[in-house]
């Protein structure tokens, strides 16, 4: 069966299934859709999502993950904004039905949105908060690996080595035992990184080359050139120009053949490096011309402006100093570009974050004030009730006073036919008569109180059906 058939297979049996069983089938949905075409992708979000609105009524819970979904995958296409849109909704809704899975999800894919656009503070906060929920839920393994792996991103940018070491750990053991090779390999990545910015070269070797082991025997293109351009990064490093070299052309010609054009300019910047710490400036300068083409063709202006730099020393050691310029000058000009638009990138990212965060303050407060609501209605409910069985109460109280005296005054002739009957005065018949006239006065206050009780409850019923059919609202 195909990846989407299989997708819409599950999607299929959440449409079915109780809410409470929606995490025996989503985990999977999220884990099969990374992996699909973008247009599959949108085809089984979308149809999921149409499905769950026009069932919103009666699966309120369905509808928090289909907008969950839709976020997910425009997430992956790095479309933030849209992302975030969908995201707030689906928090919102998952709030609003007290399910700590959802909320655990959503918190992952803002923390890695925030992460993205360059605010680890927020980021942190919120990746944490997945990393909770998540870890107690115990059925998204995967997701828990990539918020554990965005965790450890943020602490080596950030320099802290050990915190970074631990939770590349977790995202390895926890992708490990999902079976998922995806978040398996960039784990390994991760600890490798580590170790070589500390210095501990072997120990780092040892990752690279598992990630590179595990990325061949899951026949991933993509993870197999970024394995070997990371084990290539680590030679150059350890300053073994020759498995550096090997490994970055290995590298460059997976990634040309399959067309992942921004890594393979990476790889033409790292030949041109490695070229130029041995002085090859022929040979560097092949390399970077290529790289260049292909980094125009694409117009990635970071990847331009570095090729310009390396061009720069390339001329600089030939002693042609006014090509050196030149390309120095392309460098300063693109840079400055890059900063201006990074500027204002950072600047529109501020603002995506701002309205998210923001509409997540007012989605708390309108849930207090409910709460508020709700109880000020159950605390006046309360007090209607008391008044009504305070009324009722004394209601019942005058009645039975009316029939006790109707039972006094009634008790004489009884008590004469019944001494017609009998042979002689019978003072204790009497006393009899009187007794069971006070003993009765309390059920009988019991039985006139459930009965107005009852008309009270009946009279509200008839009102609120009016009221109902009044607004066009049908009656519960």
């Amino acid at each position: 069966m195909a990846e989407k058939e299989k997708v819409k297979q599950l999607l299929n049996e959440i449409k079915l299934c109780p809410a409470i069983e929606i995490g025996n089938y989503f985990p999977a949905v999220t884990d099969l859709i990374r992996f699909l075409p973008k247009d599959e992708k949108i085809e089984c979000g979308s149809d999921f999502y149409q499905w769950a609105d026009n069932h919103a009524e009666h699966e309120p819970l369905k509808l928090a993950y289909a907008e969950f979904l839709l976020g997910m995958i425009h997430f992956t296409f790095e479309e933030h904004e849209i992302a975030l849109q969908h995201l707030t909704k689906a928090r919102k809704k998952f709030e609003e039905q007290n399910d700590n899975d959802g909320l655990g999800l959503c918190a992952m894919l803002f923390g890695g949105t925030y992460r993205t656009l360059g605010n680890f503070e927020l980021a942190l906060k919120m990746l944490w908060e997945g990393f909770e929920l998540l870890k107690r839920s115990g059925k998204y393994p995967i997701s828990l690996a990539a918020d554990a792996n965005s965790i450890a991103n943020i602490d080596l940018e950030m320099h802290n080595y050990d915190e970074a070491l631990s939770m590349f750990n977790i995202a390895f053991e926890e992708s490990k035992k999902a079976g998922d090779y995806y978040f398996n390999i960039y784990a390994l990545h991760g600890l490798g990184k580590v170790k070589m910015l500390q210095h501990k070269y072997q120990d780092a070797q040892e990752y690279f080359e598992k990630a590179l082991g595990l990325a061949e025997a899951n026949k991933s293109t993509m993870h197999t050139a970024n394995s070997m351009t990371e084990l290539a990064n680590l030679y150059f490093r350890m300053e073994n120009f020759t498995e550096a070299e090997a490994l970055n052309k290995q590298a460059l010609a997976l990634r040309e053949e399959h067309h992942f054009t921004g890594g393979a300019v990476t790889n033409y910047i790292h030949l041109g490096g490695i070229y130029i710490k041995q002085s090859k400036w022929e040979e560097a300068l092949q390399v970077l011309k290529k790289g260049l083409a292909l980094a125009e063709q694409t117009n990635v202006k970071p990847k331009i402006y570095q090729v310009h730099l390396l061009l720069s020393e390339i001329y600089e050691g030939e002693k042609d100093f006014e090509k050196s310029l030149h390309h120095f000058k392309l460098y300063q000009k693109l840079r400055e570009e890059v900063e201006q638009e990074d500027y204002a990138r950072k600047l529109a990212d501020a603002k995506l974050i701002f309205e998210a965060e923001q509409t997540k303050k007012e989605n708390i407060i309108i849930k207090k004030q409910k709460e508020e609501i709700q109880k000020k209605n159950i605390e006046l409910q309360e007090t209607i009730d008391e008044l009504t069985i305070t009324k009722v109460s004394r209601k019942a109280k005058a009645v039975t006073l009316v029939v006790a005296i109707v039972l006094f005054i009634l008790q004489d002739f009884m008590l004469g036919f019944a001494l017609d009957i009998l042979p002689s005065d019978n003072y204790f018949l009497s006393l009899g008569v009187k007794m069971a006239i006070i003993f009765s006065l309390s059920p009988i206050n019991r039985a006139i109180e459930h009965y107005l009780l009852k008309k009270v409850v009946k009279n509200r019923k008839q009102q609120r059906e009016a009221v109902s059919y009044e607004k066009g609202i049908p009656s519960a």
